[in-house]
């Protein structure tokens, strides 16, 4: 098959369009012909050696990136009895992917937990771009925030392709919901659904937001959440990890560790697919040439919603 792979970690590390071999397919899981895999901040920090443990346990050269995307079921293993052969599926591969399964590739294999069916009105580009944007929005709103109708809540970087979701899932939810952004994208937030568009490079969020029930951070500015906070609020951080000052504050703060499911997925697709979440999306062809410029843009910052690879 082919991939786009690196041989070392580092700044220096290139991508190249090169053949490899086919991962085996284990009894469980499934063989994902990809069509389409999206960028992650993960990957951008994968690339430079910044993960360690578990992220790395079972790599090897040359290392195939990626864990988003899309495809078709073109082999099944043995005891899988919930996909067939021809299935439009789409999900996010383990943490601890061998070094060969990465989703930069013609071809991946998936185990069953984080893998849904493909709703027929959403395209494989829109599919691959969910998983992990998707469910760390979806856990952090539904489940580590547990955003309820009426509540104040602050969603620190909204045009990124976590914060995007995280808006429109929160306004599904009935809060009334303030977003951070750069000018350039307070448009799009507010055809999204926010009430309030904070141009951080003009304010200081604090100066304009008192007492909000909660705060989804996705920047890595745990204290200027904090001050929005009435006394009793929560905060969770996908970007940054607490203090120990922070964690004394007397609001709840806590790191979100997303563990995704393919109920999630199930979710998250049927809401795209009924129109009532949004996404941001731009494609680019399978090539060496479009990883890297997507990982360039991804790793400064340069993106709105997600940026997909489509083959």
């Amino acid at each position: 098959m082919q991939a786009i792979t690196i041989d070392k970690l580092g700044v220096d590390s290139k991508f190249i369009l090169q053949d490899v071999q086919q991962p085996a397919l284990p009894a469980g899981q499934v063989l994902v012909n990809i069509k389409a895999f999206s960028i992650n901040p993960m990957d951008v920090a994968a690339k430079l050696g910044m993960l360690g443990s578990p992220f790395t346990d079972n790599w090897s050269y040359p290392l195939i990136l990626g864990w988003d995307m899309a495809g078709v079921v073109a082999a099944v293993g043995a005891g899988v009895t919930t996909f067939k052969v021809g299935d439009r599926v789409f999900g996010g591969l383990p943490s601890d992917h061998a070094g060969n399964n990465g989703s930069y590739a013609e071809y991946c294999v998936a185990p069953l937990d984080e893998l849904a069916h493909t709703p027929t009105d959403l395209s494989d580009a829109q599919a691959a771009a969910l998983p992990i944007a998707g469910m760390t929005a979806y856990q952090a709103i539904t489940k580590s925030l547990n955003v309820q109708s009426g509540e104040k809540i602050l969603i620190q970087g909204g045009a990124g392709g976590v914060g995007s979701l995280a808006v429109q899932l929160a306004k599904l939810r009935g809060a009334y919901v303030a977003t951070t952004a750069g000018p350039a994208h307070t448009q799009l937030l507010t055809d999204l659904g926010a009430d309030q568009v904070i141009d951080y490079h003009q304010v200081t969020p604090s100066d304009v937001l008192h007492d909000f029930d909660g705060v989804f951070d996705t920047v890595g500015d745990i204290d200027g959440g904090l001050a929005t906070l009435q006394t009793n609020g929560r905060l969770i951080t996908v970007a940054a990890q607490p203090t120990p000052e922070e964690l004394a504050a007397p609001q709840q703060v806590a790191f979100q560790f997303t563990q995704g499911t393919g109920a999630m997925l199930e979710a998250l697709g049927k809401l795209v697919a009924e129109g009532q979440v949004k996404q941001s999306i731009e494609t680019l062809p399978f090539s060496a040439e479009s990883v890297t410029t997507a990982q360039n843009r991804v790793a400064g910052r340069h993106t709105t919603g997600k940026l997909v690879i489509t083959l």
